[in-house]
């Protein structure tokens, strides 16, 4: 066990900032929450997205984990032969699954007694092709049934990684639709995305080759005010008066904090990095009133405003489909995009560059993301548009 884990300790720390980065932020195009924060002081806007980036993982993402993992490798750890041998957590497509299942993890496998063997990748394959292969490298032991072979974990911390939607693309999804079920000495943790797993389970019906799923619980307006407390109390952070009256005689700045975060939580769907952007957005940058008639420089407080997600602006059926790839893939290079698409590479460039003065895709050493902020209602304009996006089962 020490092995195996020792390995994936020194595999998280040396890759960390690649699952803990929760944010892309385009290289080059300016896009909301930034176009905000460009009304406040530099230093300021500096701290808070330094700030928010450090948040740490929702507690209540990770107990949910570890509570459910508890349950399921418990019953496979007694029974392999008779047990599910798999756990899979679904979270939104602009969730940094990776971050919150591998992080989970860590703490979780600190504590027991078992191997744990990571895919290590941080991106998919360059090529779709290779993708099975890769696979097969790092995780094949051979299906011997002599002698015993020692029980692991093994973690796939993102099952968007080990596809690409084009020909030969789902070649690393049938290989592990025949691995899940062929080593009951093996149990597996895989993340995804929703999107990815209606789709998936739509074209090669791969729910039924996994055991339980668990879908990320929503944050609600308690959770996410004592996510962002930290920050809240260290910049001392006010809270705007709602521009709607409420029915209440004991209005005070607590009130104004409280329906701030209830409302964060709704027009956010309860997602962390949507409820981020939405937050960092919010604020403003107030300057005291003072009756002082001296010269000197007026000091000033950060306030957020009443959280709103930005207009959608009007999109065209390519565009559509552009944004249903990167939804349904997560992150994408430009030539795997293309791929996925059919479509030539330049046309596709060129239509991505107008997605991204528009705000909504983000590039970071050349790969593409939806900007989380446009989320809820991107994925209520596709599904208007009858692309597959998630029911709920």
């Amino acid at each position: 066990m020490g092995t195996l884990f020792d390995r994936f300790q020194g595999w998280f720390v040396e890759n960390r900032q690649n699952f803990l980065s929760r944010f892309s932020t385009d290289e080059q195009e300016t896009q909301e929450p930034e176009k905000s924060l460009i009304e406040l002081p530099p230093h300021l806007a500096s701290r808070l997205v330094a700030a928010v980036d450090e948040l740490p993982t929702d507690n209540p993402d990770m107990e949910a984990i570890q509570s459910k993992l508890d349950e399921a490798v418990e019953k496979w750890r007694k029974n392999p032969q008779a047990a599910e041998n798999s756990l899979v957590v679904l979270s939104s497509p602009v969730t940094t699954v990776s971050r919150i299942l591998v992080e989970s993890l860590q703490d979780w496998a600190s504590q027991k007694e078992i191997a744990l063997r990571p895919l290590q990748w941080i991106g998919r394959p360059e090529k779709a092709e290779n993708i099975a292969t890769r696979l097969r490298q790092q995780l094949g032991r051979g299906l011997s049934t002599t002698g015993s072979k020692q029980q692991e974990i093994v973690v796939i911390s993102n099952l968007s990684w080990c596809f690409l939607r084009c020909v030969d693309g789902l070649d690393g999804i049938d290989y592990l639709q025949d691995v899940l079920l062929q080593d009951d000495s093996r149990f597996w943790v895989i993340g995804g995305g929703k999107v990815s797993w209606e789709y998936l389970n739509y074209v090669s019906h791969f729910k039924a080759y996994c055991g339980e799923s668990l879908e990320l619980p929503e944050l609600t307006g308690e959770q996410l005010q004592e996510w962002f407390e930290p920050i809240v109390s260290e910049l001392d952070i006010h809270f705007a008066k709602p521009n709607i009256e409420f029915p209440n005689n004991n209005e005070d700045p607590e009130s104004y904090k409280s329906r701030y975060f209830d409302r964060l939580a709704s027009v956010s769907e309860g997602v962390n990095t949507v409820a981020a952007q939405v937050f960092l957005r919010s604020m403003r940058y107030e300057v005291k009133e003072t009756d002082d008639d001296k010269n000197e420089k007026a000091e000033g407080i950060l306030e957020a405003q009443y959280p709103e997600l930005p207009t959608l602006p009007r999109l065209n059926a390519d565009e559509h489909y552009i944004i249903y790839s990167l939804l349904l893939h997560g992150d994408l290079t430009l030539s795997a995009l293309s791929e996925s698409l059919g479509d030539d590479k330049n046309l596709v460039k060129g239509q991505i560059q107008m997605l991204r003065r528009k705000g909504l895709i983000e590039q970071k050493n050349q790969i593409l993301t939806i900007n989380p902020i446009h989320y809820p209602r991107l994925k209520s304009e596709l599904a208007n548009n009858n692309f597959i996006i998630h029911e709920s089962d």
